[in-house]
């Protein structure tokens, strides 16, 4: 589990594999960068089993608007709502039979991974959060750009082996950004983005005896850093005795997620 980048200014793409299967959850950042992040993880392109889209913002579907995009060039299917791929004549020239269709409530199997998704609440069309399985049992849950934490959240993502999960903003950070309020309404509204005391209560009820890490994504440049949150979220996790690992995704460089360090 690799976060490639995760951030709405250098884009959101998040790798996660198992044995030979390859997937990409969003492709938000320039081809060129995703190319060579993938080749820095000793990934053929060619051999991703799917990219898994979860809305139509820019930053995490860059790469795919583009006259050749992303996957049409790799010949990789790329998985997302009905309704993303009705509302999008910004990647027109993908082909029909690369482009495929995953609901609330539907999974999908990608080479060895069980894909299955579930809603989120975002200023989108039908924007979507994804639980990856491994063979074995083993599970990761990839949830970023939701404004408030949900029951489909809940269901889709609790009792997880790991969490990538959205801390986008401290809030006083955020008030006090100077930034114009209509943003600021939006980002904090319940389809904007989770705060850092939002995303520890949601983690505090994600998190189970089999959750071994956490990495905390999509941070706001302007509004949060990553000492910030970590310093928020901790204590909701020690309340739970949670003792697995927490990391933060870098904005724009590689950030694995494995059990081996714990920041907190």
């Amino acid at each position: 589990m690799v976060s490639l980048a995760s951030s709405s200014v250098y884009g959101n793409a998040y790798l996660v594999g198992w044995g030979s299967t390859n997937v990409l959850v969003d492709c938000g950042v320039p081809i060129r960068r995703l190319e060579k992040s993938l080749q820095e993880a000793n990934v053929d392109p060619h051999a991703l089993a799917g990219v898994f889209v979860s809305h139509e913002h820019g930053d995490h579907i860059r790469s795919m608007q583009l006259k050749t995009p992303f996957p049409a060039k790799y010949n990789v299917p790329v998985y997302s709502s009905g309704l993303f791929w009705a509302a999008q004549p910004s990647i027109s020239s993908m082909p029909d039979n690369l482009c495929a269709t995953l609901e609330h409530g539907s999974s999908v199997q990608a080479g060895s991974l069980q894909v299955a998704a579930f809603r989120k609440s975002h200023d989108a069309v039908a924007p979507l959060g994804f639980r990856l399985t491994a063979p074995d049992g083993t599970s990761v849950a990839v949830v970023t750009d939701l404004g408030e934490f949900t029951p489909e959240v809940l269901s889709g993502s609790r009792d997880c082996d790991y969490l990538i999960f959205e801390s986008n903003h401290d809030r006083a950070m955020e008030l006090n950004s100077g930034r114009p309020w209509s943003l600021i309404k939006r980002v904090m509204g319940k389809y904007g983005h989770l705060s850092n005391d939002e995303a520890g209560e949601a983690l505090a009820a994600l998190v189970t005896e089999r959750t071994k890490g956490i990495m905390l994504a999509h941070l706001s440049l302007d509004c949060n850093s990553p000492s910030q949150a970590l310093r928020t979220i901790t204590p909701w996790l020690r309340r739970i005795q949670y003792q697995g690992a927490l990391t933060v995704a870098s904005a724009s460089a590689a950030t694995f997620l494995t059990d081996s360090v714990a920041d907190h």
